[in-house]
């Protein structure tokens, strides 16, 4: 089989993710290897055969845009890009990208310092959520729901980075939605499944125990979806929206390029990993002609 078929599958671990990407990928004709952090040296050196793509499926964020910018300047294309994974990445830079092009999206300032936090909360109103740039699965997500909870927020913080090193933050304005959030899973340009992640928390994530309900895209929602990868361009996305209670707007609140979707597939059966498997073949086919 000529490189073009070959696609290595960059990964912390093989987590069921990953197994069941492989399996597709073999599924469909093509020869699908693991590449762990260890293997990188020899593929970026050049001492095995080329891979006509990568799929970075690295936990760690440092790892992901690391192994993807080794790779592409290795010449290998890469499926999410380093660019669009760094983008991913950070929750600043994504509020910034859809700010600039007029993707609805919570008002959201940065903030440097513990004073700026406290000077852009008392703008925002309260409540309103304070989040890392970086993080997965709801960590350091808080809601300051008043004066108290506010300073509790900073000094809790204060007291394991006095010099502020964990700056940026992003102070966002809180969006009282209806007892869930949604999640997209977009593949290519094509948005394949939607589901509801219901829960009592304000917290939505289903590592804190949300349910997943299986839900029909919206023409709303495939908008939205579009609207992002015109920004961001084709990939692998897991697109969070959330509706405002208030107003029934449906807003953008992120874009995960790794996202999760082994536990979710075998709640609402779409076989997120076959349509991914589907179109990596596409591209390959479609570079080798």
């Amino acid at each position: 089989m000529t490189s073009t078929g070959r696609v290595l599958l960059s990964a912390t671990m093989l987590r069921p993710e990953e197994k069941l990407l492989l399996g597709a990928l073999r599924g469909e004709g093509l020869t699908a290897t693991p590449l762990l952090m260890e293997d990188l040296a020899e593929v970026v050196a050049g001492r095995t055969d080329p891979p006509g793509l990568a799929l970075i499926r690295n936990l760690s964020h440092r790892d992901a845009i690391s192994v993807s910018c080794r790779l592409e300047h290795a010449g290998i294309t890469t499926l999410n890009r380093a660019s669009t994974i760094e983008t991913c990445n950070d929750k600043g830079l994504q509020a910034l990208l859809f700010a600039r092009h007029g993707i609805p999206h919570p008002h959201t300032r940065h903030a440097f310092s513990y004073d700026q936090v406290r000077a852009i909360v008392a703008e925002l109103g309260m409540p309103a959520v304070v989040k890392p740039v970086s993080g997965s699965w709801g960590r350091g997500v808080t809601k300051l729901a008043d004066a108290a909870c506010l300073e509790a927020w900073a000094a809790g913080r204060e007291s394991v980075d006095a010099a502020g090193k964990l700056f940026p933050v992003i102070v966002q304005e809180y969006i009282d939605k209806p007892g869930h959030d949604l999640r997209v899973v977009v593949v290519g340009s094509t948005p394949v499944v939607a589901i509801q992640r219901v829960s009592d928390d304000w917290r939505t994530n289903t590592h804190l125990g949300a349910e997943v309900r299986r839900v029909d895209i919206t023409p709303e929602m495939e908008k939205l979806c579009v609207r992002i990868v015109d920004v961001l361009g084709p990939g692998f996305y897991g697109v969070d929206l959330v509706e405002d209670r208030t107003t029934g707007d449906l807003l953008v609140l992120e874009v995960n390029a790794n996202p999760e979707f082994a536990r979710s597939s075998a709640q609402h059966g779409v076989n997120v990993a076959g349509h991914l498997a589907s179109f990596v073949a596409g591209q390959l086919t479609a570079a080798a002609v």
